[in-house]
């Protein structure tokens, strides 16, 4: 029997190609299940809509677009930190639990910065032991005593969210975040969806294996390219938190996969790389970076220049 996976993406105009990348990357690495993508999207054409429609079918998938009107969140506080490049999209994961069918068991909310790169189903069998989110811990940030949270490990990253509807609704989740959001903007503003779900879930979260939502620090660095696709064979989601591997600027160490699913989506063009201004300060931590990651993808050239120095002295 086939496994339905229901799958929850938001997005607006402007993430249009990512959204088609991860698109493909679902349905490339999940062929033998039954999918439903439910989908928030602002500032669509109805051309643009009329194309996800027709590939979504073309996989022999479902496709359902909702409008939030649940709540206003276009005066909603926006991160403060510096190269910000998120919009209001980031709330609309809170109302998909009151805009899907009732009948839905379990939704996975993905952002549209990550691949999937592995077989899902299994994630829909786990035992969320009550928890109303199953999530994976964020080491990319600090402790966050600031919201009642005392170590690292129980913070969690909300770009991608196993959610159990019924316990999300009967627990309130959506209005107690969206209470936060309103009422203490400032306490919020680094990251304020996924601040505001932290505080609302603390100690009420289930803890994912690291490989459902693979961040940049989980990625080893100082490994070959040929490490690290077999690496990458026992990932389920690749996330690009940070930099977007579209961007000159990106230092994900996997942001190449990102290129080879964007040649077979039906936006090939979303794997051409936009140059990005740097000050030269962060040009040169760029090229370093990059020097960083020749010097491992090509050990070989590495030896050869060892022993042409010592040959040379």
């Amino acid at each position: 029997m086939r496994k339905s996976i229901h799958i929850a993406l938001a997005f607006d105009e402007q993430y249009l190609n990512p959204f088609f990348v991860l698109l493909t990357s679902i349905f490339l690495n999940n062929k033998g299940a039954d999918i439903c993508v439910h989908l928030i999207a602002t500032g669509l054409s109805s051309a643009a809509e009329k194309e996800i429609t027709a590939f979504v079918h073309s996989k022999e998938a479902e496709v359902n677009f909702y409008d939030n009107d649940i709540d206003d969140v276009s005066q909603f506080i926006l991160p403060d930190h510096e190269d910000n490049y998120l919009s209001v999209a980031i709330y609309y994961r809170l109302f998909f639990p009151f805009l899907i069918e009732e009948t839905i068991a379990r939704l996975l909310y993905i952002d549209v910065d990550t691949l999937v790169v592995g077989d899902l189903s299994d994630l829909f069998l786990i035992d969320m032991q009550g928890k109303p989110v199953a999530a994976v811990t964020d080491t990319d940030m600090p402790v966050r005593r600031d919201l009642g949270i005392e170590s690292v490990d129980d913070y969690f990253n909300s770009g991608v969210l196993l959610v159990d509807i019924n316990e999300w609704k009967k627990q309130r989740i959506t209005e107690k975040a969206l209470q936060i959001i309103k009422q203490e903007p400032e306490l919020i503003k680094g990251y304020p969806d996924q601040d505001a779900l932290n505080i609302v879930l603390k100690d009420n979260w289930y803890k994912l294996p690291v490989e459902y939502n693979l961040m940049r620090l989980y990625v080893p660095n100082e490994v070959p390219r040929r490490n690290l696709n077999k690496f990458v064979e026992d990932q389920k989601i690749i996330h690009y938190n940070g930099k977007k591997p579209w961007f000159s600027d990106c230092e994900h160490r996997l942001r190449y996969i990102y290129k080879g699913f964007a040649n077979l989506s039906p936006r090939p063009e979303a794997g051409k790389v936009v140059k990005v201004n740097l000050t030269s300060e962060k040009r040169n931590k760029l090229f370093r970076a990059r020097m960083v990651e020749f010097y491992f993808d090509h050990p070989e050239l590495m030896f050869i220049w060892r022993k042409l120095k010592k040959a040379l002295k």
